[in-house]
């Protein structure tokens, strides 16, 4: 019901980019931002707005196994079906000794998700990886991108990790921790 409601905006491109525009005014220093597939909020614009700031290292998340490894991101080009990029789009590895994966602590993570509630909990895709990554990985800020469409009431499973707030279309909402 979530994906077809959210497949289901007529202006998502309109929207995407309000949304797009609140995000820049919160972010700074190292932000990992999805790249979108389906019908996700589309994040490519965001993601060349991030690339002209000087004050933004941007990461794209980098998923293997269920684990999300932020990499560092100099290009964009078409994810495949788990949102990864061809190896060309991320940038040179910093840490070898990490299987050449370049991990800092992220300043923000913008995060996708089908649903959201009003205590910050996301409903993800089912695979717990944000979740697992949240628990195991400092980031200051948690920012899920949604349309406003896509807040919903339920019960979070004791694994779920919140975020700090979610900009929607609307407004950017923010959750106590």
């Amino acid at each position: 019901m979530l994906v077809e409601r959210r497949a289901g905006l007529a202006d998502k491109p309109e929207l995407s980019y309000t949304v797009a525009q609140k995000v820049l005014s919160l972010v700074s220093g190292n932000v990992m931002v999805y790249v979108s597939i389906g019908s996700e909020l589309d994040t490519y614009g965001l993601i060349r707005c991030l690339f002209d700031r000087k004050d933004v290292n941007v990461y794209a998340p980098f998923t293997l196994n269920g684990v999300i490894v932020p990499r560092p991101l100099v290009k964009l080009d078409r994810p495949n079906n788990i949102g990864n990029l061809p190896e060309e789009c991320y940038g040179q590895a910093e840490n070898a000794e990490n299987d050449g994966i370049f991990v800092e602590i992220l300043d923000f993570c913008l995060t996708p998700l089908l649903g959201f509630n009003s205590d910050g909990f996301r409903i993800g895709y089912g695979k717990g990886c944000y979740d697992r990554y949240f628990a195991e990985h400092a980031c200051k800020k948690r920012i899920g991108l949604a349309f406003e469409c896509q807040r919903v009431n339920f019960t979070p499973d004791p694994h779920d990790m919140p975020l700090d707030c979610c900009v929607t279309e609307r407004k950017v909402l923010y959750f106590k921790s």
